[in-house]
């Protein structure tokens, strides 16, 4: 497991002992390197990436869990052997430029840095948030770690919930990046570093944002979709890095195919292994349209000559039941998260103990960048004033450019890209109106952008896209495996929201670009398929939830904040579809159940 937790000391807080209770939760943590005084503390939670400093500079301390993927280029920059790995280029870089050292970084991490001569505390975290970070400032002291659980484990007390946060569960409401279930627990956010001084005061900052970049080197649109191709392909063999034995999400879908070629392509096809969710004939019985993609995951092995004993499906959950599941999640999470990524740990579970899989590559976030539709690309028209291209998109589109283009200007005057989705969100709402109405909650889901790239950066970096990651991180950690998402590289990224509009043109088919750089990487019959045939991500997901809704039919809802609905009020709604109102009311319980668990918070602190 990777990751790394610490303490620093405030206001003669009790550091000693929060560590000490720290150690004694994680006992197997004391026969590794730690770094402890009446000031800070702080320990790694891997052998492999153990507590460190520089000879030459022994009073700064360094933790992290990282993968820069230039690391050479810095190497030769600082002048350092190359065989130096993160920890100590992490360090130089830091003593060469400070702060300004994260804009050169490439690749996931998240780390801190100890001054013990000058007091200073440095916590960093990755562009898009792949990598967790939390930190808590509670009695005299200033927690942090990688995980809401090693806080949660130090403090030793149950700490107050996030009435707001809950609240937004209930509605269905994007969160926040910051917020996390608890009120004073907060996340760092992506591209983003806090710094702790001598005197107590902390500085939250900035220091990167997905911006264009210069693509003038690229004078046709084939040398656009070169060099995204190009990039794809560096961005999957860093991740592969020095790794022997690797994971790949199959899904079926554009994204999880590529990648999967791809990495066939740049490692040795014996130690590739596939992992998809399937129907079987059980759960096809549960399955309204009973299609998943199989046939889909067949053609990408067979082209890319894999193993087929390497492919490995999974039809069911290994937990006992969903109250099993529920404590899992609250192990691994802390509590209740948005985009809480349960579903993955079997995949992770049956990768690392039946596969010894070091890296799981998936295809996220795809969906919200390279590969999203491109059906806005004509907003950028709209929102430069271009009424040439405006009006040769009206020209090959017709009818069904005009109404799109009136779509835009209802959505422009209601704030929103969906105008009736308010109508959707008070059919799902468990909150209490009366609760609803004191905390004025604001939904911000497809919120407007008056042009497309405003948009896509809006996808891409949104929170449900780091929460999600990080979430996946943090259980497939626990099972010592890392998490590579190659669709989330900065460079394609930052190259993708360059690109000329008239290139997401959704014609003949949508999500135009990645379907251009997949030629040569997929079969036509793959690479041209439609965006979906309505399978789910989890294949049997109708199964799965009338199965958790039979188990919580004895479960009473405790509602000890008061803010959940009765589920009578819930039934006298109209359904959205055959199994989402069971579906609403197993989350119901869900949160009930997890705010149960960390319930009653310690009243000294509420």
């Amino acid at each position: 497991m990777k990751g790394f937790f610490g303490i620093l000391n405030l206001d003669n807080g009790p550091i000693q002992e929060s560590s000490n209770r720290f150690l004694n939760h994680y006992p197997d943590l004391k026969s590794l390197p730690f770094y402890k005084s009446t000031d800070f503390f702080l320990s790694s939670l891997s052998k492999e990436l153990p507590v460190y400093s520089l000879n030459n500079y022994p009073n700064l301390i360094y933790a992290g869990w990282c993968r820069l993927d230039n690391l050479e280029e810095l190497r030769d920059q600082l002048g350092i052997t190359y065989q130096a790995q993160e920890s100590e280029v992490i360090l130089q870089s830091y003593l060469r430029w400070g702060e300004d050292c994260l804009k050169k970084f490439l690749g996931d991490f998240s780390f801190v840095i100890w001054d013990q001569e000058k007091k200073h505390l440095f916590l960093a975290k990755d562009h898009l948030g792949v990598r967790p970070l939390f930190y808590l400032e509670h009695d005299g002291l200033f927690f942090f770690g990688t995980s809401i659980t090693l806080i949660k484990k130090a403090v030793g007390q149950k700490l107050p919930l996030n009435y707001v946060f809950i609240a937004n569960e209930l509605k269905n409401y994007p969160p926040d990046i910051e917020s996390t279930f608890f009120r004073d627990i907060k996340r760092l956010k992506p591209a983003h570093f806090l710094i702790f001084s001598k005197t107590n005061t902390y500085k939250e900052k900035r220091y990167w944002d997905l911006n264009p970049v210069d693509l003038g080197f690229c004078k046709k649109d084939e040398d656009y979709i070169n060099h995204l191709k190009s990039i794809l392909f560096e961005a999957i063999q860093s991740r592969i890095r020095n790794k022997k034995t690797i994971g790949s999400q199959l899904s079926g879908g554009l994204d999880s195919s590529a990648i999967t070629v791809i990495l066939s392509r740049l490692m040795d096809k014996k130690n590739l292994h596939t992992y998809s969710f399937v129907l079987d004939d059980v759960t096809r019985e549960y399955s309204e349209l009973k299609v998943d993609e199989q046939e889909t995951q067949r053609e990408i092995i067979n082209y890319a000559g894999l193993l087929p004993e390497n492919h490995h499906p999974i039809t069911r959950f290994h937990f006992q039941d969903i109250f099993d599941e529920l404590e899992r999640r609250n192990e691994i999470m802390g509590g209740l998260t948005s985009s809480d990524s349960i579903w993955q740990d079997t995949l992770f579970k049956n990768a690392s103990e039946n596969n010894k899989i070091e890296v799981m590559f998936s295809g996220f976030p795809g969906d919200e960048g390279v590969s999203e539709p491109g059906s806005l690309f004509f907003a950028d028209y709209i929102y430069k004033r271009d009424f040439f291209n405006l009006l040769k998109y009206i020209l090959e589109f017709r009818r069904g450019g005009v109404s799109r283009i009136k779509n835009y200007f209802k959505a422009k005057k209601v704030g929103s890209f969906v105008p009736d989705y308010h109508k959707t969100q008070e059919l799902r709402s468990l909150l209490n109106p009366k609760v609803d109405k004191e905390l004025q909650l604001i939904d911000r889901s497809f919120k407007f952008f008056p042009d497309y790239k405003g948009w896509l950066k809006h996808r891409i970096c949104m929170p449900d896209t780091s929460i999600r990651m990080e979430s996946e991180n943090l259980y497939a950690n626990d099972y010592n495996m890392e998490m590579a998402y190659p669709l989330a590289d900065i460079r394609i990224l930052e190259a993708l929201i360059s690109l000329p509009s008239h290139l997401f043109k959704p014609k003949p088919m949508s999500r135009s670009i990645f379907r251009e750089i997949c030629k040569g990487i997929l079969p036509d019959k793959v690479r041209l398929q439609k965006k979906s045939n309505g399978a789910f991500t989890l294949a049997f997901y109708e199964y799965l939830c009338e199965k958790n809704f039979q188990e919580f039919q004895a479960y009473e809802v405790k509602n000890h904040l008061g803010f959940i609905i009765s589920e009578d009020e819930l039934l006298k709604r109209e359904p959205e579809c055959s199994y989402c109102q069971k579906e609403r009311l197993n989350y119901r319980k869900e949160i009930d159940y997890l705010i149960d668990l960390n319930w009653p918070p310690d009243e000294e602190n509420s």
